[in-house]
């Protein structure tokens, strides 16, 4: 592999990493509407949930990024695409 595609691949990285945070930025802005609503069980059950995902999308990336491997790939799997 030459310098010139490795630094592609990191640019493609890095560009996939970018789409995926605002992706969760524009998802944790739309939950941020649910949190200001009184909360009631079923709302309280969901919010943890969506939480528990958005902490398992950071542990994949973190994952994927130590591996070497980010990709539009990754963006797929995880459903953000």
């Amino acid at each position: 592999m030459n310098y010139s595609q490795t630094a592609k691949d990191v640019r493609a990285d890095q560009d996939a990493l970018f789409e995926l945070f605002e992706r969760i930025e524009a998802f944790l802005r739309r939950l941020d509407t649910y949190t200001e609503a009184t909360p009631i069980q079923g709302m309280a059950d969901t919010i943890s949930a969506i939480m528990v995902e958005v902490l398992n999308i950071l542990a994949i990336t973190t994952k994927e990024i130590k591996q070497g491997r980010m990709s539009k790939s990754l963006l797929k799997r995880i459903k953000l695409c």
